[in-house]
């Protein structure tokens, strides 16, 4: 799966709104997803976490 279909289903709107939290880019979060996908699934739980305090 890739990083943007892993957002998605971790429940964020795009991979750009982890880009846009983290600072790290599209390459690297598709790399993540690749070698380092329980790093990605870290990432995202952390950026879920984030979207939902600001509602």
């Amino acid at each position: 799966m890739t990083a943007s279909k892993q957002a998605k289903a971790a429940g964020l709107k795009s991979l750009a709104v982890v880009v846009e939290i983290t600072g790290v880019s599209y390459q690297t979060l598709n790399n993540w997803s690749k070698n380092k996908p329980e790093l990605l699934a870290a990432v995202l739980a952390g950026c879920r976490a984030l979207t939902q305090n600001d509602t």
